[in-house]
């Protein structure tokens, strides 16, 4: 799976891909308890949100639900009182030698993305998603996983954060590598359903449901819809870190 992505990654940044993206309307979640809440400790990511990534999708109509649903929730994260830690990655490089993954199997995978760096137009968040001024916090990336080479770790361990509740894009990419990760960290891990995506490929509407209702579930990752997450949110907090 992870061979097949890397290569669908390179294909999107050449424009060689014009399949659909995969999406989901209808993953059976695995929260049951109409009840449950996030606790006070708990963080929400916003994984890979930036602008080449999202051009992927936004011209289709799966891609408009996706980021209606994506921007209905951070908006909602950020009304609450006080705000709960938001964390959103980024993919870029210190510089266009890209020294993070220099001659890698990685680094030749995404070849075709470019040299991004912090300023690349490609690398910036997608404009319906729009971090909290002096609030959220942004990290650079350069692997899959979200926290790969930035303070992630370090930020989520200081302020006594065991709950993550994960949207991103892609599902096969930073959504799954974060959430394995994450998971053996110890923490409480969530995904919502309706926040990930897979960019198009062959592969991408059997690759997201295998991941939300197969690999995750196993792991397990608790697997919820956007209105579990809102309910849940609501019933949350105040927040603490």
């Amino acid at each position: 799976m992870f061979k097949s992505s890397l290569a669908c990654l390179a294909l999107l940044a050449t424009g060689a891909l014009t399949t659909s993206p995969g999406y989901s309307f209808n993953i059976t979640p695995t929260v049951t308890n109409s009840s449950f809440s996030f606790g006070q400790h708990y963080a929400v990511l916003n994984l890979d949100l930036v602008n080449d990534l999202v051009a992927t999708v936004n011209t289709t109509k799966v891609g408009e639900v996706w980021i209606n649903n994506v921007a209905t929730w951070i908006n909602t994260v950020h009304k609450q009182d006080p705000p709960p830690l938001s964390i959103f990655s980024r993919i870029y490089y210190s510089n266009v030698q890209r020294p993070e993954i220099g001659a890698s199997p990685f680094g030749a995978a995404v070849a075709a993305l470019g040299n991004l760096t912090a300023s690349s137009p490609g690398t910036q968040l997608y404009p319906a998603f729009k971090p909290l001024d002096n609030w959220d916090v942004v990290v650079q990336k350069a692997r899959y996983y979200a926290g790969a080479g930035n303070p992630l770790e370090e930020i989520l361990s200081s302020q006594r954060i065991d709950t993550v509740i994960l949207s991103g894009i892609r599902t096969s990419g930073v959504v799954l590598s974060t959430a394995m990760r994450l998971l053996d960290l110890n923490y409480n891990v969530y995904v919502i359903a309706n926040n990930t995506i897979e960019s198009p490929s062959t592969y991408a509407p059997s690759n997201q449901k295998i991941i939300l209702e197969g690999i995750l579930p196993n792991l397990p990752v608790n697997i919820i819809t956007i209105e579990q997450a809102i309910g849940a949110l609501n019933r949350s907090g105040p927040a603490v870190y």
